[in-house]
């Protein structure tokens, strides 16, 4: 398959800037694997924290679904130092649309200021959120966020309420795509970032939150969609797996290996990304057992790395 040169040159300064900032050159492979570890409490993070590391991981991507204190970030930062949990990523999400609404998942713009602030604790520059959306809750449905106008919109929120938080820190940000959001499609999701330095500005690789319902018996073909369009764009990527719900009219989003998502060809198409990526876990119940499971499942799917 031809590729365009914007998507070649792209690939090439995605390659470089992923690797400055990793701090790592060329490794047999470029998957990290991590769990997801979220909380509406910084209590709940520590419990969940000691939960992860007893799993035997050492990767996680951090979500706040609550506003956290600056003492709560200086407690947990030493807290995964000594768990030996390496941050890669801090899930701050809210919607882009209305900044200070915490109406998505009780997140905000204030919590991303904050932990930002913060970022030089824990190591991590990088962030991941929403992006936009004209209906207030996270599941509304609004047929403008597919127009020329949401993304012109969305580029408004980027320079003015994102870039300002993440550029003092040399960080970036990705965006989580969900198929009622503006980064709804693989084309809108190149698009959203299309203006903005790779080095600043990319995307979430989460398959499944791109399939609706109605799109399902088609979802082999959108994920192949996927990789072309915005592989040279992906700054984290989300294992967790997808089937259609029993009475049709929702796709439910099980952890990886309970659903009907080709992980094989995923993670084959992952590692000819190049450049070094965290791959989250997510979806499953946080219990040693469970979480001991999926990664064993998961690492027998990824075998031996292909150079």
């Amino acid at each position: 398959m031809m590729i365009s040169r914007r998507h070649f040159l792209a690939t090439v300064a995605a390659t470089a800037a992923a690797g400055k900032l990793w701090g790592a050159g060329r490794t047999k492979d470029n998957i990290r694997l991590g769990m997801m570890l979220q909380g509406a409490s910084a209590a709940e993070l520590h419990e969940k924290a000691k939960a992860v590391a007893g799993a035997g991981f050492d990767t996680i991507q951090l979500n706040f679904f609550f506003q956290p204190t600056a003492d709560e970030l200086v407690s947990l930062a030493r807290a995964l130092n000594e768990l030996k949990l390496k941050t890669t990523a801090f899930g701050t999400y809210f919607n882009l649309f209305q900044p200070d609404n915490t109406g998505f998942m009780r997140s905000s713009i204030a919590a991303m200021k904050l932990v930002a602030a913060h970022a030089g604790l824990f190591d991590c520059r990088q962030f991941v959120t929403w992006s936009g959306s004209y209906a207030t809750k996270f599941r509304g449905e609004d047929l403008r966020n597919h127009t020329p106008e949401a993304v012109a919109q969305l580029h408004r929120a980027i320079r003015e309420v994102v870039l300002p938080v993440i550029e003092p820190i040399n960080g970036r940000v990705a965006f989580e795509p969900f198929y009622l959001h503006v980064v709804g499609t693989p084309e809108l999701a190149r698009k959203v970032v299309e203006p903005f330095p790779v080095s600043r500005v990319g995307l979430v690789l989460d398959p499944p939150n791109f399939v609706s319902p109605a799109q399902y018996p088609k979802r082999e073909d959108l994920m192949r969609r996927l990789f072309p369009e915005i592989g040279d764009r992906v700054q984290v990527v989300h294992f967790k797996d997808f089937k259609l719900g029993d009475k049709g009219d929702r796709v439910d989003l099980p952890g990886p290996g309970d659903g009907e998502m080709d992980y094989p060809w995923f993670i084959s198409e992952i590692r000819k990304l190049k450049h070094p990526l965290p791959c989250i876990i997510e979806h499953i119940k946080p219990d040693p057992a469970e979480m001991s499971k999926k990664k064993a499942w998961v690492e027998a799917r990824l075998g031996a790395p292909k150079n």
